[in-house]
């Protein structure tokens, strides 16, 4: 059995019913200081749905990352959840930016510093919303919080309450998004292979998206698997998305890797839970097929939206997977983000308490 047999997916329709059950708890948001024009969806959502006192907690995150003329957007975005957490009466924590010399240690120092602050044992009920979050914070940070509520009762570090992982959702607007140059590939904090010595046989399993070629490139180069197994949204509310992202990627895919047409999966673009069970089969058909040539590693690799995002890592957390990430060298937006709103759309992943109590 796995902690996600009968989870919850909160569509757009049913946010407010959730969010305005009668309940008088404060609500924790955990939110990022980024420049994305979806940063503020799902708060302005929730302070005009629940009658509930919502805090927040600002993840500062690095202004070396993002283009100059996108960081008004991200004061903007400061300035406007300050705004609606007063609304609530609730109280704004900012966490600060923690020193550090590793790029790639940033999401797990960033988590580390959350679980520090005692904040999570001051609230049954969080939501750590990803919207303007990059996936090398989001990670580490929902691995934290979900070991300490899987961890056994009596432990001192268990935390009983509901998370949530909301994302204001729209696949478009993530195609705005401007990611330039690449660095090097790292593990996603939390998610490093464990165990000395190479595998026997190592799967590769991208979930892809738009203008990702170069990442996605460079990660097979230096993986270097013997099975390659792509990950394309569908059922999607484009139909035609996934055979965009087969063009885009059809000299890597096609010509370099020569890949078979059969190992092509796909995962439901509006729910990361089908993506989760999808992979998790995945993952017991190789090792059962492979384990008697040696040690099996199946390496996942996330190049998608946020919300198919929140699949790899349930998967990863679940089976003990490595995540491997090359993050973009700066972020910038392409000027016509705004004319895309109309497609936004919140979803909120309930991954522990009540409905699984």
């Amino acid at each position: 059995m796995t902690h996600w047999d009968h989870p919850l997916l909160v569509s757009e329709e049913a946010f407010d019913e959730v969010w305005s059950r009668p309940t008088d708890t404060p609500i924790l948001i955990v939110v990022g200081s980024g420049f994305d024009p979806r940063a503020t969806v799902v708060l302005d959502r929730l302070a005009n749905t629940t009658d509930r006192r919502v805090d927040g907690v600002l993840i500062d995150l690095p202004d070396d990352a993002t283009n100059l003329d996108v960081r008004p957007l991200a004061a903007a975005n400061r300035a406007r959840i300050q705004e609606l957490l007063s609304a609530t009466g609730g109280e704004l924590f900012e966490q600060a930016l923690p020193d550090f010399n590793d790029p790639g240690a940033l999401g797990r120092l960033i988590s580390h510093g959350f679980q520090r602050s005692e904040l999570l044992e001051r609230y049954s009920e969080v939501i750590v919303e990803i919207s303007a979050m990059p996936r090398s914070v989001f990670f580490p940070l929902i691995r934290g919080i979900l070991e300490r509520a899987h961890a056994p009762a009596g432990d001192a570090h268990h935390w009983d309450g509901d998370l949530h992982v909301a994302v204001c959702e729209n696949p478009e607007a993530d195609e705005s998004i401007l990611e330039e140059g690449t660095r090097p590939m790292a593990p996603i904090g939390g998610f490093a292979r464990v165990g000395a010595g190479k595998p026997t046989t190592t799967i590769w399993v991208p979930v892809l998206g738009e203008g990702a070629v170069a990442r996605v490139e460079r990660l097979h180069n230096e993986l270097n698997p013997d099975e390659v197994c792509p990950v394309l949204p569908w059922p999607a509310r484009d139909p035609r998305r996934g055979d965009r992202i087969i063009l885009e990627h059809r000299q890597l895919l096609f010509e370099d890797i020569q890949l078979e047409p059969r190992n092509v999966i796909h995962g439901a673009e509006r729910n990361p839970f089908d993506l989760y069970r999808t992979l998790g089969r995945l993952h017991d058909r190789y090792c059962q097929s492979l384990s008697p040539l040696g040690p099996v590693s199946m390496v996942l690799s996330s190049h998608s939206s946020k919300l198919l995002s929140v699949g790899v890592l349930l998967t990863a957390y679940e089976y003990g997977l490595e995540i491997q990430h090359v993050s973009p060298g700066t972020y910038g937006l392409h000027d016509h983000a705004d004319d895309l709103r109309e497609h936004d759309e919140i979803f909120d992943l309930w991954l522990t308490g009540e409905p699984y109590r």
